[in-house]
């Protein structure tokens, strides 16, 4: 290749992000929250092809992903792939696939890699990860429960402060209700009418109002009441007309059940809530940080009947939540609650002279079999004083210093660079002591 010849940009594609070593320290202690929490549930992990057909996405996702945002594509064979946009449609495949041997319920849950052709912004981007969290097999609200309680609890494993996220709840038949009943809806009508609620707090009240009357046979009236519908709470929705008693019973014994739970102050009823119109079939959620510099969605989820009918004639209710990664991030980062991620588990072992070598490696080859990560420096061409300033810069905390007099007297130097402080361990009892100051 020439000088003069042009050379391939360093930047990565749009809407993605590289993860150096210090990015992959973080996600991989959020991922490990992530999956100790829904463990801890007795939720199992899968996975799936991150290609999928077409033909999967174009009947399981929504018509705006499948004609907008979906990376597609003729492989070498003339068959019409996709990557996963989301990971419910592989999930739907896979349960169908071997239904009749599943034990029921059925705790799944996966952290996938998902793309989506869209312009990238605060809390979204073209590439992201997604802890999928479901269970099928139980028709009841307990589901629904354990679900809501997991969703806040995987937010309290990172130490979230009170009041510092809400949970917003209600049900798609209160809303089906609403329109058909009250509003007198049906068809396109009642679909574009909640598309726009779904959308109101991203628009202004003059624009709000333009758009929802332009579906309604009597504007005047019924504006004022999908007003009231809006404003209603679990006290007095039955007062808006329209909602059958026993969705409204159900959810009442929802919120006294989480409340009995500890969850009282977290959640909230809010008929505004809508998600998925054409999805979800049941209860619907959403959680929100309340931190006004990160004020939005973090993520949800809900009920969806009769997952496997595309690919089975047997039925199979569930209901589940997905948490993207940027979210989640975000709202650890507005609410302060990222630990020191640096390395201090590992210890870094620099080399004096080049004599001692053999030693050294010896000595980091025992550590690691009694399970202490450490990380050698190979040749003595540095000063031991940059091989500290390497070793700070790297994150390291601890040094452990094996010279010609620490082997003479079979000891070793341990320094700690954060408070400067050494202590000497003796050679027998190394591993021991490590494992204590490194709290292992």
């Amino acid at each position: 290749m020439s000088k003069s010849q042009k050379k391939i940009s360093t930047e990565n594609y749009k809407g993605t992000r590289d993860f150096y070593p210090h990015d992959m320290r973080f996600r991989a202690w959020m991922f490990g929250i992530m999956r100790r929490t829904v463990e801890l549930y007795g939720y199992e992990q899968y996975d799936a092809p991150l290609l999928e057909s077409y033909d999967l996405y174009k009947a399981k996702t929504g018509e705006e992903i499948v004609g907008r945002q979906l990376y597609d594509f003729i492989d070498k064979g003339e068959r019409h792939v996709a990557i996963r946009p989301e990971m419910t449609p592989s999930l739907a495949r896979m349960v169908a696939a071997k239904n009749r041997d599943l034990p029921k319920p059925i705790r799944w849950y996966s952290i996938p890699n998902l793309w989506r052709y869209e312009a990238p912004g605060h809390g979204r981007l073209r590439e992201h990860w997604q802890l999928n969290v479901d269970i099928f097999g139980i028709n009841s609200f307990q589901a629904e429960v354990e679900i809501i309680k997991l969703a806040c609890d995987i937010l309290f494993a990172f130490r979230a402060p009170k009041g510092s996220f809400k949970v917003k709840i209600s049900h798609r038949k209160i809303l089906s209700g609403f329109l058909k009943n009250s509003l007198g809806l049906s068809g396109e009508s009642d679909q574009a009418i909640a598309k726009i609620l779904d959308k109101k707090n991203k628009i202004s009240v003059a624009e709000f109002e333009s758009q929802v009357k332009a579906y309604l046979p009597e504007p005047e009236k019924q504006i004022e009441l999908i007003y009231k519908y809006l404003s209603s709470n679990i006290q007095n929705i039955s007062e808006v007309g329209g909602i059958g008693e026993d969705v409204i019973s159900e959810i009442k014994s929802l919120f006294d059940t989480l409340g009995k739970l500890g969850l009282a102050d977290y959640i909230e009823f809010d008929p505004s809530i809508i998600r998925g119109f054409d999805y979800y079939t049941g209860f619907i959620f959403e959680i929100f940080d309340t931190n006004p510099d990160n004020k939005r969605s973090l993520y949800g989820g809900g009920r969806y009947d009769n997952l496997i009918g595309l690919f089975s004639n047997e039925e199979l209710s569930g209901i589940g939540f997905g948490l993207g990664d940027v979210t989640l991030q975000n709202f650890l980062k507005s609410h302060n609650l990222i630990p020191d991620l640096k390395r201090h588990a590992t210890v870094f072992i620099p080399l004096m002279e080049d004599s001692l070598s053999i030693e050294v490696l010896q000595l980091a080859g025992q550590l690691r079999q009694d399970g202490i990560p450490c990380e050698v420096m190979l040749e003595a061409k540095q000063k031991f004083g940059k091989q500290l300033a390497l070793a700070e810069k790297k994150g390291y905390r601890y040094v452990l210093i094996l010279g010609v007099d620490e082997i003479q007297k079979e000891i070793a130097t341990l320094k700690d660079l954060v408070s400067g402080e050494q202590k000497t361990l003796h050679r027998n009892s190394l591993s021991e002591d490590l494992k204590k100051e490194l709290l292992l």
